[in-house]
C-alpha cells in the first residue's frame, strides 16, 4: 500500500538513499553524495515541512522537493527535485503525489508552482502540460573544461578585485533577464560563504561583475553594464572567475535562450552548449 506524506519527518540518508536511486540513469544522471545533496538542498530553498514523499511499507520509493520562496513577488514553490525509484515508476506517483500536495500548499498562502524540465524529457514534459503548466522561458547550459576555456582576450584597461559582499543594487542594473531559481539572489544569499564575488572597475566604478560557486565551478551571474559592452569586461572577469575555481569544470546553468549575446559570449570563451531546459509555471 501506497502512502503519501509530507517529509517533515524523513532523513537525509532515506532522501538521498531515494534520490540517487531515481536519478542514476537519468537524461543526465546526478551523482550527488549526501553532503552534495544537502548542500543543493539547502542553497535551494528546500524546505522539507511542504515537500512530499509516497512511501511503500516504510520506504521513500517517490518524492518531490520543494523550495520556497518569492518570485515575482508571489510566494511560489519550486521543484528542487522530483523523482521515482526504478521499481516504482509507471504508477503515477509523479502526478498523484503533486495532486495531494496541491491542497497543503494552498494552505500555506502559495499562489504558484515553478519547475524546469529538460527539453529531451519528454515524457515529463507533456505530463506538466497536460497538468495545467505553462512555459515561461527556454534555458541554455553551457559547461567546459576549465583549461579548454579561451580567457587570453584580456583589456588591462579595467582593475579586476575581489569583494567581500555583493552590491546587488548595481548588480541588477547590468541585468537583461532574471535569473533562474538556482542562480537568484536568494539563492546565493543561502550559501553566500561558498561563492567568490569578482568585479571589474573603471575609475572606481564597477562596470561589471561575475559570481563563481569555488567548489562546483557553477557560474550563477555574469554581467556588464550595457555601456561597456563589447570592450573585453566580461572577458576579462572570465580569467579571475576561473582562477577563483576549485572544480576542473566550468558551466553556466540556466542562461536564458533568447538573450543571444550571452550565447554568443558562450561560444566565443568555447563554452560548450549541453541540454536545455523549459522553464514552466503553475498559477493556483
Amino acid at each position: 500500500m501506497i502512502e503519501i506524506r509530507q517529509l517533515t519527518n524523513a532523513s537525509i540518508e532515506e532522501i538521498h538513499e531515494a534520490f540517487t536511486n531515481a536519478f542514476s540513469d537519468y537524461v543526465e544522471p546526478l551523482n550527488l553524495s549526501l553532503d552534495q545533496l544537502k548542500y543543493m538542498m539547502e542553497r535551494r530553498g528546500c524546505d522539507l515541512n511542504l515537500s512530499f514523499g509516497a512511501f511503500s511499507d516504510g520506504h521513500l520509493v517517490s518524492f518531490t522537493l520543494n523550495g520556497i520562496g518569492e518570485w515575482d513577488g508571489i510566494l511560489t514553490a519550486y521543484d528542487t527535485g522530483t523523482g521515482t525509484v526504478k521499481e516504482f515508476r509507471k504508477q503515477g506517483l509523479a502526478k498523484r503525489i503533486f495532486v495531494e500536495s496541491l491542497p497543503v500548499l494552498k494552505e500555506h498562502k502559495i499562489k504558484q508552482y515553478l519547475l524546469e524540465v529538460i527539453k529531451s524529457n519528454t515524457r515529463a514534459f507533456e505530463l506538466y502540460k497536460k497538468t495545467g503548466f505553462q512555459i515561461t522561458r527556454e534555458l541554455d547550459y553551457f559547461i567546459n573544461t576549465k583549461d579548454e576555456i579561451d580567457d587570453k582576450e584580456l583589456n588591462h584597461n579595467y582593475e579586476i578585485r575581489e569583494i567581500e559582499k555583493p552590491n546587488w543594487g548595481i548588480f541588477t542594473s547590468f541585468w537583461d533577464f532574471e535569473p533562474a531559481w538556482q542562480n537568484s539572489i536568494a539563492s546565493i544569499e543561502r550559501k553566500i560563504s561558498y561563492f567568490n564575488f569578482i568585479a571589474a572597475f573603471k575609475n572606481d566604478k564597477i562596470v561589471g561583475y561575475g559570481i563563481i560557486e569555488k567548489h562546483t565551478g557553477d557560474i550563477p551571474q555574469i554581467a556588464v553594464d550595457k555601456n561597456y559592452r563589447k570592450k573585453g569586461v566580461a572577458t576579462t572577469l572570465m580569467k579571475t572567475l576561473l582562477e577563483n575555481s576549485n572544480s576542473k569544470k566550468v558551466k553556466f546553468v540556466n542562461s536564458e535562450s533568447a538573450y543571444k549575446d550571452f550565447r554568443k559570449f558562450a561560444e566565443k570563451i568555447n563554452m560548450h552548449l549541453g541540454e536545455g531546459q523549459f522553464e514552466m509555471i503553475l498559477k493556483f
